[in-house]
């Protein structure tokens, strides 16, 4: 819940310049709803790409204050669902979150799909069941895996100012895409992307994309200040592929 939408022009601005229609990176910037409009204005002739926070699971109706993907539909590309604020503060469950990937996938949109553990699920070494269940229930009923991304977001490492280590990161990336196989099949998890948010900054987003397990990042508070963005952005962008 940051930027006005003339905060959120002026930041996308200068992202587009940052980027300049490069296709070594693929840049999807989340303003709130308030803000969809305007930054659409600045990058519908670029390659950035527009994503919203959040959907609501009810296609229409008297749900006043939601957002439904039809009103998306058009405006942008991706849509966040799980987020692990959204888990956190506003109640939402397993089964609510697979219902907004869902109407998001239906809808011909990408759904990034966050999962991650709390403090208190990895200090009872319960993390990597925890994941696993919130992939298997965000993808439990999405037709075409292929509009599906999944974000790791330890839930213990936002906004600390500490991210997972490299072997944290690895293990349940690895973990995650074990669970896409059994769901799917071992191509699906070898395509899907596997993004990681949790203090992510220009001095450690270098060692994190350069994981052969990590396909990108989730950025949080260092979207808003947009030199540290822009620095992340072209850090990414010189990141080895395994393509």
């Amino acid at each position: 819940m940051n930027t006005t939408p003339q905060e959120g022009v002026a930041l996308s601005q200068s992202i587009c310049r940052t980027v300049d229609d490069s296709d070594a990176i693929d840049v999807v910037l989340c303003p709130p709803f308030t803000s969809l409009i305007a930054v659409y204005g600045v990058i519908h002739h670029t390659s950035v790409m527009l994503g919203a926070q959040n959907v609501s699971q009810h296609p229409n109706g008297a749900y006043t204050g939601e957002v439904s993907a039809d009103m998306l539909r058009g405006l942008v590309s991706h849509v966040i669902v799980g987020h692990s604020e959204r888990r956190q503060h506003f109640g939402e469950t397993d089964q609510a979150i697979a219902e907004k990937a869902s109407v998001v996938v239906n809808s011909g949109m990408t759904a990034i799909v966050c999962v991650g553990e709390d403090e208190n699920e990895r200090q009872r070494r319960r993390a990597e069941r925890y994941v696993r269940r919130q992939v298997r229930q965000g993808l439990t009923s999405i037709e075409d895996p292929s509009k599906v991304v999944i974000a790791y977001e330890p839930i213990w490492a936002i906004g600390t100012g500490v991210a997972a280590t490299i072997g944290q990161i690895e293990y349940m990336a690895a973990s995650i895409r074990e669970e896409i196989c059994d769901v799917y099949d071992q191509d699906v998890a070898d395509e899907m992307r596997v993004l990681y948010g949790g203090s992510t900054n220009a001095g450690n987003i270098g060692q994190i994309v350069a994981s052969p397990t990590v396909d990108g990042a989730l950025v949080g508070s260092a979207s808003l200040n947009d030199s540290e963005f822009s620095a992340m952005i072209e850090i990414m962008a010189k990141a080895p592929t395994d393509e």
